[in-house]
């Protein structure tokens, strides 16, 4: 009697820790999107913990009935947690088939209950089911992803594989027990059980949170570093890592070049198409930059319509094959933009690290001078800087030209 009341304390504690682990979920999926999976977790543990104060407190109703809508809720919170997980990742929702199951469980076990009453087979389909669902989710996270949110993947995996693993042990109980003369009454099984689920549901609700938390981060992580509108990265970010790459490649002796790229009369675009159309002309640029990329090189939104691009590995020679191919590729491009016909052209500025040095503040600096005179040329071209250190006054005549001949054409 004592082992029982103190079998029914802990259970009762473990209820209201997963309770209010509970409460917690439902707190943060309140305005959070519906994609993000938090509401299937939130309502998923709900059904859970119903589930188990249904489980606990069989004097609330029939003893029988409480078993069964107690497995039927178990069955139907692990359904909907396995949703909620596949809506974090993305992936298609089969919604219909967690109430399907629940359903099916709740005949099973009725049939057991009051047609053919068998204690090992109950034990052996309700263990299958929640296992199975456990299992299931296991599946879904136990997979690579990006760091930190794969340390979240596998914990919250681990919980549900051992989760999975303890409830198919409960099945292959009730399925051998009465070949081996083993009781399996549900007195005895019932608490183990019992217990086991409400830890593993306080470990999968709080690994829950930290994938959250981890999405969160690198959602913030991702606005920090990279522009709203191109996807490219932000001035600051492409500086820093820019830079980081530079010092590897010096202390490796490798060469890099830096491609500044600026669209050609943009202001005239923005002017006589409209604003929305300027951003897909951007969007359309850094498109056609990208197809002449490698995976390792850095493509950065300087401000505006300005583009650095760093070609670690290569030398402004071959790098300034590479900015003539992106000059043609968006110079040559027949479709519209924004279903308006917009002509455009770029003009590009090379540095390399060869004369420049392997600083992104000196390489910018020159590939700048080689952009202007371009644009001093008559745009629509690509411009190599050959001198390590043009005089100032060389730079600002450059940049006054360039401005003469953009009053000119506005």
């Amino acid at each position: 009697m004592q082992t029982d009341m103190n079998t029914f304390s802990l259970a009762l504690a473990l209820v209201l820790v997963t309770l209010v682990m509970t409460l917690v979920l439902i707190m943060a999926a309140w305005h959070s999107g519906s994609g993000q999976g938090l509401r299937h977790w939130a309502l998923g543990n709900l059904a859970l913990t119903m589930g188990l104060v249904l489980d606990i407190g069989q004097g609330l109703l029939h003893h029988n009935i409480s078993q069964i809508l107690a497995a039927g809720l178990m069955v139907l919170g692990l359904g909907v947690i396995w949703l909620g997980v596949r809506a974090f990742k993305g992936l298609s929702q089969p919604q219909a088939g967690p109430i399907l199951l629940a359903l099916l469980m709740v005949l099973v076990l009725g049939y057991f209950h009051y047609v053919h009453d068998s204690v090992a087979a109950r034990l052996t389909a309700t263990g299958l089911c929640l296992g199975g669902l456990c299992l299931l989710s296991a599946r879904e996270l136990l997979v690579a992803a990006a760091t930190p949110l794969r340390r979240a993947y596998w914990f919250t995996g681990g919980i549900m594989l051992l989760s999975g693993l303890g409830l198919l042990a409960r099945a292959a109980t009730g399925l051998l027990g009465p070949l081996l003369q083993i009781d399996v009454s549900d007195e005895i099984i019932q608490p183990v059980t019992l217990l086991g689920v409400m830890v593993g549901q306080i470990g999968m609700a709080g690994g829950f949170i930290l994938m959250t938390h981890y999405r969160t981060i690198m959602a913030l992580q991702q606005l920090s570093e990279h522009d709203a509108l191109t996807g490219t990265l932000n001035r600051r970010s492409m500086h820093d890592q820019a830079q980081c790459r530079l010092d590897v490649l010096r202390q490796q002796g490798q060469p890099a070049t830096l491609i500044m790229i600026d669209a050609d009369h943009f202001k005239r675009i923005n002017d006589e198409f409209g604003h929305q159309t300027g951003d897909a002309v951007l969007c359309h640029l850094v498109t056609r930059i990208r197809l002449h990329m490698r995976s390792n090189d850095l493509l950065g939104r300087f401000g505006g319509e300005e583009f650095v691009v760093l070609l670690p590995g290569l030398n402004a020679k071959t790098a300034a094959d590479v900015a003539e191919r992106i000059r043609l590729a968006v110079n040559n491009h027949s479709d519209h933009i924004s279903d308006q016909p917009v002509m455009l052209s770029i003009s590009l500025g090379v540095a390399g690290t060869d004369l420049q040095g392997h600083d992104y503040t000196a390489l910018v600096a020159a590939a700048d001078a080689a952009l202007y005179r371009a644009k001093a040329l008559g745009r629509n071209r690509v411009e190599v800087c050959t001198e390590a250190d043009a005089p100032q006054r060389d730079k600002m005549a450059l940049r006054l030209l360039s401005q003469f001949r953009h009053n000119l054409d506005v």
